[in-house]
């Protein structure tokens, strides 16, 4: 696995995985319109004794480092 990145090199073309101080890495991409890091976590909640998975999007302004996203590879 490559190597965290400095956050002042991160690409705000593109989504990226980012390190924002929680205990695992999170999908992250660069918002213009409000200047900072917006997040996403996949986050999973029972309904009706069923599970139900769902996306949290925050904005972000702590980056502690970066790595590109790896290739997804189907089988």
């Amino acid at each position: 696995m490559a190597d965290w990145q400095i956050p002042e090199t991160a690409p705000k073309d593109r989504q990226i995985l980012a390190d924002t101080g929680w205990p695992w890495p999170v999908v992250a991409v660069w918002s213009e319109y409000q200047g900072e890091w917006v997040t996403a976590q996949l986050e999973g909640n029972l309904c009706e004794g069923r599970g139900d998975p769902g996306y949290v999007t925050e904005y972000e302004l702590t980056l502690k480092g970066w790595m590109e996203l790896p290739e997804v590879v189907r089988g």
